[in-house]
């Protein structure tokens, strides 16, 4: 199915009202000499069209709500079967492992569902091959022909060592993607081509794996797709998900220039490969849009889930309840959350962390002080043997929040209920790092708590939660935005016991902190506000003893110095600055 028909199909939207005009004005002015555009102009056209078109501000708070568009139920949709790969093809496409449980449930206490209804929080999209249930559109293929590829022989001997050498990286989930990706540039171009199908799948499934985004893992995930279009091998639906997520979220803040890259992505996906996008598909193409702004666009995509009769699970109603945060729809919120437990989905920490940073975004911190106590109460009241906390390492972190997602929904299918609550109570659900960096960032950058800050920060200490870079920064930022004023709680005698812990911890390796520039330099205007020049320029050798700046890095600090303490001896020219 070609774009242009996909996003035809939600003619309602009102971001589509937009476009007919342009497209009529098109159609009736265009010179009878001029050659008709093709195809690939008028898409590109609409592309353009439908991320102006989604921000106008007379339709961009035009939302209709979560139970208006998406179906309340988590039944089995049985999919159309009209797919290029066959069912034991896609069982070997499911490279995730399962998370293994920890010794025998037993007897376990449950948690009275009234408990967790009272509850409330937000997801961030965890890219995983969702199942492959796939209606996969047989549209015009261009460069996607199938999945019979044969590897072709090497040119060299030592392109079978590079091979091998490259099947033995794969086998260990942590081995470093430059190290991958490197082993594989050694092969002539396109390298997939000298490939099995399996190595080419776990190829590009390692690489998919990260722990956030970057234009480092773009180019590398892109450079092999394209490999693949050169050399016409089958790109499955994950992939072209990951492909897409990458174009929309390789850069911190998505503007309409990433969300337009995904868009070109996605049209590539189902009209020129003809793969039928899924739910993960939707779901990153929705978080997308909220993220660069362009809400009518996020709603298109909510109506396109319901018209394709998808499923939802709870990485969706996260995405939901990080949107109604940024709607400031704090109703929504709590209501998308009730939708979360009564299907079925099950409650743990990341969960409860989306309801509370949504509701904190909705300016309603009081609400969000309230569901971080009683994450507290119920991991309290949790037997001893299922009071665990959220992994520390991101990997097993991802592991385990598919594990549930995956459990959950099997069960809601099979309607059982006892092995649902056991579920429920292994998960995890104490507050963790996040959790008080959410509470610790209301408190330093809106409300201007230091006494509550340093409550908090006391209490992750007692509860041995490590303090991570991220709230360093928020409680550096804090002491920069309400220090220095006549009768403010934010002094230097506060600031400074803080300085020397953080210090110590990245010093003695306690807590795998980071100093970046932007840390260090929110750090020197802390201590320009509360102290004076030569101070802060003391804390700027202190980091340095600690930390190794890239060249690029220690620019940013000195130039952000000179602005601080403009004029000082420290910068003349003997210092070597």
């Amino acid at each position: 199915m070609s774009l242009f028909r996909t996003l035809n199909r939600t003619t309602s939207t009102p971001a589509l009202a937009f476009l007919y005009p342009a497209l009529h004005k098109i159609a009736i002015n265009r010179s009878p000499q001029l050659p008709a555009p093709t195809s690939e102009q008028i898409d590109t056209f609409f592309v353009q069209a439908l991320v102006q078109a989604s921000s106008c501000e007379k339709h961009a708070r035009h939302m209709s709500t979560y139970r208006d568009i998406l179906p309340n139920t988590l039944s089995c949709l049985k999919a159309r079967r009209k797919g290029l790969l066959k069912n034991n093809e896609r069982r070997e496409l499911k490279s995730t492992k399962a998370w293994k449980k920890d010794g025998p449930m037993g007897k376990v206490k449950q948690f009275a569902k009234k408990e967790l209804q009272a509850l409330v929080d937000y997801y961030g999209i965890q890219l995983e091959p969702e199942p492959e249930e796939d209606e996969v559109d047989s549209g015009p293929l261009v460069y996607n022909v199938g999945n019979d590829h044969q590897p072709w022989p090497v040119r060299e001997e030592i392109h079978a060592e590079y091979i091998a050498a490259l099947q033995e990286l794969l086998k260990n989930e942590q081995t470093p993607h430059e190290h991958i990706y490197s082993c594989y540039k050694r092969l002539p171009a396109p390298g997939v081509v000298y490939l099995p199908i399996k190595t080419i799948r776990r190829l590009l499934h390692h690489l998919s794996i990260v722990e956030r985004a970057s234009q480092e893992s773009m180019q590398r995930f892109l450079s092999i797709l394209d490999d693949m279009k050169n050399a016409h091998i089958h790109i499955v639906r994950s992939e072209w998900t990951t492909a897409i997520y990458f174009a929309g979220r390789c850069v911190g803040k998505v503007s309409a220039e990433e969300l337009q890259s995904a868009l070109y992505m996605w049209r590539d996906m189902e009209k020129r490969a003809g793969v039928r996008g899924g739910l993960v598909t939707l779901n990153v193409l929705f978080d997308v849009a909220v993220r660069a702004g362009k809400y009518t666009l996020a709603e298109m995509f909510l109506k396109e889930l319901l018209a394709r009769k998808l499923k939802v699970h709870r990485h969706f109603r996260v995405s939901l309840l990080y949107y109604y945060g940024v709607l400031r729809n704090g109703d929504a919120v709590r209501s998308t959350y009730q939708d979360l437990v009564t299907s079925g989905d099950v409650v743990d920490t990341v969960v409860m962390n989306a309801v509370i940073a949504a509701l904190i975004r909705a300016g309603e911190p009081a609400a969000a002080e309230h569901v971080f106590e009683r994450m507290k109460r119920l991991h309290a009241q949790k037997a001893a043997e299922y009071q665990r906390l959220l992994p520390r390492d991101w990997r097993k972190r991802r592991s385990l929040g598919l594990h549930l997602t995956h459990e959950s929904m099997r069960l809601a299918e099979t309607a059982n209920k006892k092995q649902h609550t056991e579920l429920q109570d292994v998960a995890p659900i104490a507050p963790d790092s996040r959790t008080y960096g959410l509470i610790i960032r209301h408190h330093s950058s809106t409300a201007g708590n230091i006494d509550r800050m340093n409550e908090l920060l006391e209490e992750m200490r007692h509860n041995e939660v490590p303090i991570d870079g991220t709230i360093f920064i928020v409680v550096m930022y804090g002491f920069s935005s309400y220090g220095g004023v006549r009768y403010s709680s934010w002094t230097r005698d506060k600031l400074e016991p803080l300085w020397s812990a953080y210090l110590n911890s990245v010093e003695t390796g306690v807590q795998r902190t980071w100093f970046s520039s932007m840390s260090v330099i929110v750090a020197l205007k802390a201590f320009r506000k509360c102290t004076d020049a030569e101070r802060t320029l003391r804390a700027w050798e202190e980091v340095r003893r600690v930390w190794e700046p890239t060249s690029t890095e220690k620019e940013d600090v000195v130039r952000a110095l000179r602005e601080l303490v403009p004029d000082h001896a420290f910068f003349k020219p003997s210092k070597g600055w």
